[in-house]
């Protein structure tokens, strides 16, 4: 009776789990067509609707994720990304940011495509200027002042703009008269040179006071003298831009950052401030490719649990133990070794295994090789009649309660169940009492298929007090 309940409830955790995949995909669905829709919204693009539309998308992901992820693992996937969220936001602030053009005003400098994929999206240096409160036009501390001809990303002065956030290019600077005529820049009566990797601008003046344009254009103080820690800012695409010349100077509190480099689309990428050839840079595309290279090839971090505890660690796989395979595949270029008995590894799942979702990674102890016979007898492993003692742990006083969850490997005696097959392995781990519902080895899934290893475990690295290698 006990038996019979536990399987239908198990059964009925197999249809939640699977409600909450397909909930996922769903979600994931939607937040793409929202994100979609907020790029075609007239008359701009809809910033609000993006959010929401990214925020579904990033939902959908986590619930198809961690549908079928025992609790422990869903905890600690959710306090690394909580990590990784704050340390991003916490660049994000201070540091960086990236920020897609609003409008045609910088062309052809910048282009403002707002259609999916297309248009510019820059990175703003927000350390270069000095730090601003969050949320405030104010800073912190001051860094270097704004240069002539610098592409700025600030926040408007006009308190009903339809963007509030532009990218316009320093003309003026503190102190200084600026008059524009007949398509010049004149700076204290003396006409400006355009550098040589600006376009050819003419900056257009029009009749004084013309749609609200004044400023740079009448001659009095009040419209042509720039106020100190205050700046002159214009659009390149002069003729089609709302800039200082309508709504006057912009206080340096207002500039958020400045304009480094275009990263998409890739085909427009270009480097405003020569970034890229500073040594910090190449030296930062260096670690990130032998930090890509290690990853695909070397190593990988993992997160299991501990031998017989419910703590979660983070354990460093050695991907050459074996052999060379190609990244995100189960394919072998090469095999030098075959696993040994003993070994602690990372694998995938197979698939359709006992309703286990297929590709999860988990780790376990080698215990049979192909050929061996496997039989679990109380709660010890014994192979081909003997009881196995070359392990890091031992194998003995197992854990079992695995008759509720149809586990079958390595309990019954037919060749099916405790012969293992050529190419594959039996692995055993030892998980605490309190997990054994969510508790999954060779003794649940079966033999593990030698192409679904990843590698040898050589370390643990996290948490750093039981940092060791194994």
């Amino acid at each position: 009776m006990a038996k019979q309940q536990n399987k239908q409830e198990k059964g009925n955790i197999s249809v939640i789990s699977q409600i909450v995949r397909f909930s996922g995909v769903i979600t994931i669905l939607i937040g793409m067509y929202i994100i979609y829709r907020s790029n075609q919204a007239q008359p701009e693009p809809s910033e609000p609707l993006w959010w929401v539309g990214l925020g579904l998308f990033v939902l959908g992901l986590h619930l198809f994720f961690f549908s079928n992820m025992p609790k422990q693992q869903i905890y600690e996937w959710l306090k690394s990304e909580s990590i990784a969220l704050g340390l991003a936001l916490l660049i994000r602030w201070p540091i960086a940011e990236p920020y897609r053009i609003p409008s045609s005003s910088m062309e052809p400098t910048l282009h403002g495509d707002f259609s999916f994929g297309k248009g510019d999206r820059v990175f703003v240096n927000k350390w270069i200027y000095g730090v601003r409160f969050p949320f405030l036009n104010k800073r912190i501390w001051y860094g270097k002042k704004p240069q002539r001809w610098e592409i700025v990303v600030f926040k408007t002065v006009e308190p009903d703009a339809k963007h509030k956030t532009l990218v316009k290019r320093v003309v003026g600077l503190p102190g200084e008269h600026v008059h524009i005529e007949g398509g010049k820049i004149y700076i204290n009566g003396k006409p400006l040179e355009l550098p040589p990797d600006m376009p050819d601008i003419y900056y257009t003046s029009g009749p004084v006071g013309i749609g609200g344009m004044e400023y740079g254009i009448r001659t009095e103080d009040k419209y042509s003298k720039i106020p100190e820690n205050c700046y002159f800012v214009l659009g390149d695409n002069s003729a089609y831009s709302r800039d200082g010349r309508f709504f006057g100077w912009v206080p340096n509190e207002h500039i958020v950052g400045r304009v480094s480099c275009i990263w998409w689309p890739p085909s427009r990428w270009r480097d405003f401030t020569g970034f890229s050839k500073t040594w910090w840079w190449k030296t930062l595309c260096i670690l990130t490719f032998i930090f890509a290279v290690i990853r695909l090839f070397f190593a990988r971090s993992v997160v299991w649990y501990a031998w017989k505890t419910d703590k979660l660690y983070h354990y460093i796989v050695n991907q050459l133990s074996y052999g060379l395979r190609l990244p995100f595949t189960k394919i072998w270029l090469y095999t030098w070794k075959k696993p040994q008995r003993g070994d602690i590894i990372a694998y995938l799942t197979p698939k359709g295994v006992n309703e286990i979702p297929s590709d999860l990674v988990l780790c376990g102890i080698v215990v049979g090789l192909e050929g061996d016979k496997v039989l679990i007898q109380d709660n010890t492993v014994l192979v081909n009649g003997k009881e196995l003692t070359e392990t890091l742990w031992p194998l003995t006083h197992l854990n079992t309660i695995y008759s509720n969850r149809k586990a079958t490997y390595g309990f019954l005696k037919d060749k099916d169940h405790s012969v293992v097959p050529v190419g594959n392995v039996f692995v055993i781990w030892d998980f605490p009492q309190n997990e054994m519902e969510t508790a999954i080895d060779s003794r649940l899934i079966g033999w593990i298929p030698e192409s679904n290893i990843l590698g040898k475990v050589s370390f643990i690295w996290w948490p750093l007090s039981q940092w060791k290698k194994i």
